[in-house]
């Protein structure tokens, strides 16, 4: 496509371009008339402005080129929130048929973390009173064949190799967890132990109803803080090749402390003993590691990842960023349908003899006893071969959880497990 645009001097500019873009200008009258879109969108096009705009020429040789709406986002008016923008994006065949070895396309909806299948006439269906389109994304029909759009994964391996702490006070003899070298890279299938902590920039906003109810205003806004990754097998094995503290300049109402183990100062880079480093620069580890294939183990790893902003796809619908068979989660792991969810704390005492989580929690312990944990559950089901025989040992799990008030007993002198030998050999090494 070429735009021509004409100046009022008389000059005329010609660019060639595969977008053309418009900005959807809304009537500001007091006289309350309503405009269906169908004449917001003319008046968007047609409106007058200093540069006059020449037609866009797309002539082919047959006729001309013809552009098919493959996504539209709206503006959902909430006078309370100041309102939210909503996705409608169409996936094309490719998609379907690499996951679900069919061909076909569907709409669907993007709305934060709900994402579900829709008609394609809810993509263009707006109300100017609540919902208000505020893009309309059209892509030339037949581009794919004409041009190579192909993403070529620009993430390479040496993103896990050492880094630099942005931490001014960070010494060698505070590091915790020892890089991978080339020959320990990961390869598909591969265990990784993974577990993160965080911080609350934002506290929850809420009120009471009449009726005695709480009305949520505003969820918490969470943030990543740290994120540890151990190795799962090798002569390493429980070794840590990745401790990320993450640097932040948002304010932390809440360090949670007594759950994740940060304390004030460790984000700060002036002050900071930890190794320290960007939100990008641990998002491209985990990028890399979820791309090459390997599978993570960890307890309540759903959530991480969701807090992380990587998401594991569920149900029917596959096109999330962390496939669910790479995910091996011992919260489902050790659980039995519309029973409650068990603690790490608890399954450690129970199954591993570990007392974990004494004073706070530490991310390098929780992931490495997910690791056991995940060991011990293919030693309790024999692989999965044996579903009657584990069943039998979850529900003596949940017996003494029950007796026990799922509480575990904690006697004098305890030691945990991150301040073991095995841990000590990160040191030495």
């Amino acid at each position: 496509m070429e735009n021509c645009s004409l100046c009022r001097c008389g000059s005329e500019t010609v660019r060639a371009s595969s977008t053309l873009l418009f900005t959807l200008s809304y009537p500001d009258d007091k006289t309350g008339k309503n405009y269906d879109f169908a004449q917001v969108l003319k008046r968007s096009i047609c409106l007058d402005q200093n540069t006059q705009w020449g037609p866009a020429r797309a002539e082919e040789e047959h006729g001309v080129y013809v552009y098919d709406l493959m996504a539209t986002v709206v503006h959902i008016l909430d006078s309370r929130t100041g309102g939210s923008l909503v996705a409608h994006i169409k996936v094309g065949e490719t998609y379907h048929q690499r996951k679900e070895g069919v061909t076909h396309q569907q709409w669907y909806l993007f709305n934060d973390f709900l994402i579900e299948p829709i008609d394609k006439h809810e993509a263009v269906q707006f109300d100017m009173n609540w919902k208000v389109p505020a893009i309309l994304y059209y892509v030339k029909r037949n581009l794919n064949s004409r041009y190579n759009l192909n993403i070529k994964n620009p993430i390479e391996a040496s993103v896990l190799l050492a880094e630099a702490s942005l931490a001014r006070k960070q010494r060698k003899t505070h590091t915790t967890f020892i890089p991978l070298m080339l020959n320990e890279m990961p390869q598909i299938g591969d265990l990784v132990g993974l577990d993160a902590e965080f911080v609350t920039l934002n506290e929850e906003e809420a009120e009471l109803r009449s009726d005695g109810t709480k009305s949520t205003i505003k969820p918490s806004q969470m943030s990543v803080a740290r994120i540890t990754c151990v190795r799962g097998q090798g002569p390493n094995e429980g070794i840590p090749f990745i401790d990320d503290y993450i640097s932040t300049q948002e304010q932390v109402v809440d360090y949670l402390t007594q759950y994740s183990g940060i304390k004030p100062g460790d984000l700060d880079a002036k002050i900071s003993s930890k190794h320290l480093t960007t939100l990008k620069s641990t998002y491209l580890k985990l990028r890399f590691l979820i791309d090459i294939g390997v599978k993570f183990v960890g307890h309540g790893l759903q959530k991480d990842f969701r807090v992380i902003n990587l998401m594991v796809w569920q149900g029917s619908f596959k096109s999330l960023l962390v496939p669910k068979d790479q995910v091996l989660d011992t919260v489902y792991l050790f659980h039995m349908p519309r029973k409650r969810m068990i603690s790490l704390r608890f399954l450690a005492w129970y199954f591993l003899d570990l007392k974990i989580q004494g004073e706070t929690h530490d991310s390098i312990e929780d992931a490495r006893t997910a690791l056991q944990l995940y060991r011990k559950y293919l030693e309790l089901s024999k692989n999965g071969t044996e579903p009657e025989s584990f069943h039998k040992v979850l529900k003596s799990l949940y017996e003494k959880g029950r007796k026990m008030d799922w509480k575990v007993p904690e006697p004098e002198g305890q030691t945990s497990p991150k301040n073991a030998a095995v841990f000590s050999s990160v040191l030495a090494l």
